[in-house]
């Protein structure tokens, strides 16, 4: 999407984080499961809490049925805890912008504006109440009423700030939604004009595995032309070359106000520039690009950089040959869904590249059925087996059927799973946490694990399927890590599409330049692809 040239001025402290209207909705999609996964984690965490009173602390922890709720607050704690970066991560895109962050003397990456943490506490507080009021309620079953009673009263006090922090989330995703509209509205009715880069200076600093750049932007503005230096992120194989295209919209009624200026960086048709780790010009100072937008981003959460001569020098990216460049001293030349065949535009035969999905999936899809087998199986051929084991394989088996029916939506390159942004990660750790509690709960039922090895109870075909199907979990989690990078490389690979093409689709302002993409080379893309 084109963003405001305010947003990429030097000093601005803001990165922006342009994305096609496909992908935004992908991340406001997973900004939106991230903020209710986190708010009922904390939920069940609390609620779990109802469980054991602190006036009897020493005689519950003497019940082994009690084990599960006790899973359970940890599995709450532990995963909202996981889960909670991951809104700020995805907000900062539904804003369209970032802040740096400085993480070493040569890498930086975005993070949210330091008021974008009201939606993460609005989840939490959120979560804490609901937990609260369900603790209450167990506490008033069991016959306590002073506990259910003082539990009541912390959900109340945690009412007041959980509202305030709501009314301040939906405040912001008006904003964020109302932001988008105007930039729309501008890309309609606004005087479009062609921008062309004059210089280019790299900072020879990395931001989110991206190489950051200064360019100097020649463009029309009120009928006269003018040279304005913005930032750029961009991946080495994209490295700006002097003569690179922008789309430049100018409000007809403010044609000089850079928040009514929207940019765009062409791709396609664009001659790109060889990327190369030279050292920098002796005057130039990479480490003041962090100086600005502190205050709102929060201590070194800045942004700002001090235009440092227009001129490349030793440090500049000149030239025109493209290339996919030599690979920094940190970073990435490319982003993770480019793979070789696609930068040469070669596709791979479309068997093949079938066939490599569904070994990508037959794992998980085989772990499911011995999980379900096995969970249908244990109650009618296992004797003396407790309700709560037979919960904890009926979940697991549960879990395992969800992780299975995301990678089958891969390896049928689902247009759901692609927009939407569901990855392998959120549904394996679900299953490994799934494991852990069907683990433990085999454990400690004698006539599952002790009787059939010690000789005391049969064993049957269901001993061998909960075994199999909790084995296969630490290969299947494995196997989520060690296969996304290869996940993304074979989605699309019997089509052959341009990268700049594929790039242009995921950032630009056509709303259906992602459905036109598909239409014509047959490749599917959307918010997975970028992370």
């Amino acid at each position: 999407m084109a963003y405001p040239m305010s947003r990429a001025l030097p000093g601005s402290g803001r990165i922006p984080l342009p994305a096609s209207p496909v992908v935004w909705d992908g991340y406001v999609r997973k900004a939106m499961r991230a903020l209710v996964l986190v708010g009922l984690l904390w939920a069940l965490a609390v609620a779990m809490l109802g469980f054991f009173s602190p006036f009897h602390l020493a005689h519950t922890l003497e019940d082994p049925a009690l084990f599960i709720p006790a899973l359970l607050f940890v599995v709450g704690v532990v995963g909202a805890l996981a889960v909670g970066p991951e809104i700020g991560a995805n907000f900062k895109h539904v804003m369209g912008y970032g802040f740096l962050k400085q993480t070493s003397a040569l890498h930086s990456r975005t993070v949210a504006p330091h008021r974008a943490r009201r939606v993460t506490s609005a989840a939490v507080l959120s979560g804490l109440v609901l937990g609260c009021a369900a603790a209450a309620a167990i506490r008033l079953v069991s016959g306590d009423g002073l506990e259910a009673l003082l539990l009541a009263g912390v959900a109340v006090l945690l009412l007041i700030p959980a509202r305030r922090m709501l009314r301040h989330a939906r405040i912001l995703w008006r904003r964020a939604q109302d932001d988008r509209g105007r930039l729309a509205v501008l890309i309609d009715d606004g005087d479009h004009s062609v921008g062309r880069v004059v210089s280019v200076t790299s900072e020879k600093r990395w931001v989110d595995g991206m190489a950051l750049f200064h360019v100097e932007l020649e463009h029309a503005a009120g009928g006269r032309e003018e040279v304005t230096r913005v930032r750029l992120l961009s991946y080495p194989v994209w490295a700006p070359a002097e003569g690179n295209e922008y789309d430049v919209w100018t409000d007809p009624e403010r044609p000089f106000d850079k928040d009514r200026t929207l940019i765009e960086r062409r791709y396609v048709g664009q001659e790109f520039a060889d990327f190369a780790p030279e050292p920098a010009p002796l005057d130039h100072e990479p480490s003041r690009i962090v100086e600005a937008g502190g205050v709102e981003a929060g201590g070194v959460e800045a942004g700002g950089v001090e235009a440092g001569g227009g001129d490349a020098g030793a440090g500049g990216v000149r030239g025109s040959v493209p290339s996919p460049g030599a690979r920094g001293a940190s970073g990435r030349d490319a982003p993770p869904w480019m793979s070789r065949e696609s930068k040469s535009v070669q596709a791979a035969p479309a068997a093949r590249a079938q066939r490599t999905r569904l070994l990508l999936a037959l794992p998980p899809l085989v772990i499911a059925a011995l999980a379900v087998a096995g969970a249908l199986l244990v109650p009618p051929l296992v004797d003396a087996v407790p309700w709560w084991t037979v919960a904890a394989l009926g979940l697991y088996a549960v879990l395992t059927v969800v992780n299975a029916w995301v990678y089958w939506q891969f390896a049928v390159r689902s247009r759901w799973v692609i927009r939407s942004g569901v990855t392998f990660g959120a549904t394996e750790s679900a299953v490994f946490v799934g494991f852990f509690a069907a683990g433990f709960c085999v454990l400690s039922t004698p006539s599952l694990v002790d009787g059939p090895v010690h000789g005391t109870a049969p064993w049957t075909p269901a001993h061998y399927l909960v075994g199999a199907a909790l084995l296969g979990a630490v290969l299947v989690f494995e196997w989520a890590f060690s296969g996304t990078a290869w996940a993304l490389n074979h989605l699309n690979a019997e089509y052959a599409a341009p990268a700049e093409v594929v790039q242009e689709a995921l950032t630009g302002h056509d709303p259906h330049g992602i459905d036109r993409l598909e239409a014509r080379y047959g490749y599917r893309a959307g918010v997975l692809l970028c992370g």
